[in-house]
């Protein structure tokens, strides 16, 4: 047994002085250069590829580590048996994910490629700026070589695309306001933005929404077609926005609408206040604080802003217009010019982001100047009319439960009958339904008795429908008033007015 142990401690001698004979012959510089080459002649035999895509890129993180984290967690249930769970801020669902050192394969236009989360200690550090995660994380992708350039061409940016669409599907939708002076710096939240946010959760949806089902997806086809149609924009040099007026009654629906159009295009809001804003620049600065893919709101916009008259003749005093709900009566002299409120939506300046819905409201479309209704700034215009059988037969589902089938013939031809004559909003038999809800019988026959008592008194006061000059309800009454505002005899003349309009401005 000596002898054993004497012939192993010999042996260690030898190897130990043919590792300081190999350092001296061959340094560690020679011999990394020496695998690498032999790595090298290997690859040449070898139909693979690989590709590192770091957590940190030098001192800063790699976006593409996140998109392809995000990517993967949508396959990543099916095909995996170890999975690591994450949710993350303003988020209300768990993403799934690779465990540590764990694979996956996936397939992109018949191209089969292999995912490996990679995770190693760190060596120690000394000293550092900005110290590093104890962990190094990566994904390495395995390819094969014919297929390279289909994978860095197209594979890549279908992760980023995708990454994009499930981190906005998860997280919270969010509703901005403007705080006060928030353009100037007087009014920043606590991380410096002139805006403020809370989490966006109302529920409307077009589902719900009170309104013709023809009308509805022709809305949903349009908003559809402006979110794939980016290459579209860019090819007709066109910023990649979108404008949409909805005018009608109050309490048929506009704010459901816009809460419906979020929900289905998985948008935030920025509602924008103008009695908050004091100038045409802090209103600029406050659309390049927007974020792309979002609904900027102004509600009752003939009410939030003194527009000009356009049928007055410039010289006259009531040509200087006033905004931010001020006035000249305050005598701080800050106002929001109509120029700079059609800026806002079609300037220059309306194109500093990208994917951007434009929204305003108003009871009253006469009363709205017919450079802002034009095509460009307000692309479509959506007429939120008074309660019809098809929007009353929603709000029937919505509340009571009721189908199709469910009610007798007779009832529906009664309702039928007097609901287009009761000139009713949706927020109105809402209100009679909510509060009879637990007796449906009741509800529908307290609507009724409604319906009918307002279809009377409309009939006696000469309000139906045609009849001496009746309340503009019909569609071929919006058409006309639509027509009005946007044919008025300075709409031809619409560059020379806004030019008069920039002059008295600067003035």
């Amino acid at each position: 047994m000596k002898e054993y142990w004497t012939s192993l401690a010999s042996l260690l001698g030898v190897l130990a002085f043919c590792q300081s004979l190999m350092n001296s012959v061959f340094p560690p510089e020679l011999r990394y250069a020496s695998l690498k080459l032999v790595n090298r002649f290997f690859q040449l035999f070898s139909s693979f590829c690989y590709f590192d895509i770091t957590e940190i890129d030098g001192v800063n993180t790699n976006e593409l580590y996140n998109a392809v984290q995000l990517y993967l967690s949508s396959s990543s249930v099916s095909s995996s048996t170890r999975l690591s769970l994450t949710r993350a801020l303003n988020s209300s669902s768990i993403t799934f994910g690779l465990s540590t050192n764990d694979s996956i394969v996936d397939t992109f236009n018949s191209a089969t490629v292999l995912w490996e989360h990679v995770v190693t200690q760190r060596q120690s550090q000394t000293f550092a700026w900005r110290p590093m995660p104890e962990e190094k994380r990566g994904f390495t992708l395995r390819i094969k070589k014919r297929d390279k350039s289909l994978i860095l061409d197209s594979y890549l940016d279908h992760i980023v695309d995708k990454a994009e669409e499930i981190r906005r599907r998860n997280q919270d939708r969010l509703l901005y306001t403007n705080s006060r002076g928030g353009g100037g710096g007087g009014g920043l939240d606590s991380r410096g933005l002139p805006w403020e946010s809370v989490p966006f959760k109302h529920p409307s949806t077009f589902e719900t929404l009170a309104m013709d089902p023809v009308k509805k997806r022709e809305i949903m086809e349009d908003l559809k077609d402006f979110t794939e149609c980016r290459s579209f924009y860019q090819r007709t040099g066109r910023a990649w926005k979108r404008g949409y007026l909805l005018h009608g009654p109050p309490g048929t629906g506009k704010s459901s609408m816009i809460a419906a159009m979020a929900n289905y295009l998985g948008y935030d809001i920025y509602d924008l206040e103008l009695t908050e804003v004091k100038s045409n620049s802090e209103l600029r600065k406050l659309l390049m604080k927007t974020s792309s893919k979002s609904i900027i709101v102004i509600e009752d916009i003939d009410c939030s802003i003194n527009l000009t008259n356009r049928g007055k003749k410039f010289n006259e005093p009531e040509m200087a217009l006033t905004g931010s709900g001020l006035g000249d009566e305050s005598g701080n002299g800050n106002t929001i010019t109509l120029s700079g409120l059609l800026n806002f939506t079609d300037g220059l300046w309306s194109c500093c982001g990208s994917e951007r819905i434009f929204v305003f409201t108003t009871n009253h479309i006469e009363k709205l100047d017919p450079a802002l209704l034009r095509s460009g700034r307000m692309d479509m215009h959506v007429y939120m009319s008074y309660c019809t059988f098809p929007s009353l037969k929603i709000l029937l589902r919505n509340y009571l439960g009721y189908e199709e089938g469910d009610l007798s013939d007779v009832v529906l031809k009664e309702l039928e009958g007097v609901v287009e004559k009761a000139e009713i909003t949706p927020a109105d038999v809402s209100e009679v339904l909510i509060k009879n809800r637990r007796d449906k019988e009741r509800a529908v026959g307290e609507l009724l008795e409604d319906l009918k008592r307002r279809a009377g008194r409309n009939e006696k006061k000469g309000k139906l429908r045609g009849q001496n000059g009746s309340v503009t309800v019909a569609d071929d009454d919006v058409e006309e008033q639509e027509k009005r505002a946007l044919d008025s005899p300075y709409g031809e003349e619409e560059e020379e007015i806004e030019d008069s309009i920039c002059k008295i401005s600067e003035e």
